[in-house]
């Protein structure tokens, strides 16, 4: 009966350890194939993303050879060809590059010392022309003496006003709009034209404080 009773414990640990050894095989079996899913999921993902970044850009190359090469040649010409002419720039059939004399921007103080200079010398015709580009409104409150109003929302319809044959100071309130005014006629082909930096707010407050600031 021991002999019998210890054969029966002896099965019966086998067969617990039995269960667990295969359970672990069970769990362990699982774990890896969580992991090798996981890895599966992230090679598709990796996949996609190469694949849309692939399909990208053969939409990008199939876009630039949509626009044939003299187009862009041709926009890219037009577009030197502006900068040119706001700079004051002229082409000459040399090849060279000819400046304007006039500078696309002054200071109040030099637009003070041209004037200075017109009042002790005599310059007949050759005055500078004094462009003020504010509304009306704004002209009414102050201005610099001896300019002429010319607003810049009516520039497009009487620009031919502005004399071509005069250096042109152009100004505004703080030479913002000013700067707009000077580089729009210049792609007309005035090139004795310039901003004058700080508008008519700086000449209040450096030259003539006389002038009513708003």
């Amino acid at each position: 009966q021991m002999a019998v009773r210890l054969s029966v414990v002896l099965l019966l640990s086998l067969l617990i350890e039995a269960t667990a050894f295969i359970s672990t095989l069970g769990t362990g079996s699982c774990s890896q194939s969580a992991k090798l899913s996981a890895r599966r999921g992230t090679c598709m993902a990796r996949r996609k993303v190469n694949l849309g970044m692939a399909l990208r850009d053969e939409d990008s190359d199939d876009d630039d050879e949509e626009v044939p090469l003299a187009v862009k040649m041709d926009a890219l010409r037009r577009m030197q060809s502006y900068k040119s002419m706001q700079s004051g720039e002229t082409s000459l059939q040399s090849g060279l590059i000819k400046f304007s004399e006039t500078p696309m921007e002054v200071s109040v103080k030099d637009l003070r010392d041209v004037l200075a200079d017109i009042e002790k010398t005599d310059f007949a015709g050759q005055e500078p022309f004094l462009l003020d580009v504010r509304e009306e409104d704004e002209y009414s409150l102050c201005r610099i003496e001896g300019a002429t109003l010319l607003p810049m929302s009516q520039m497009k319809t009487r620009f031919d006003e502005v004399p071509k044959d005069k250096t042109v100071f152009v100004y505004c309130h703080h030479g913002t709009r000013s700067m707009q005014v000077v580089r729009y006629l210049r792609t007309k082909g005035w090139k004795r034209v310039t901003n004058v930096d700080g508008g008519i707010d700086q000449w209040s407050e450096i030259v003539d404080r006389s002038v009513p600031r708003y």
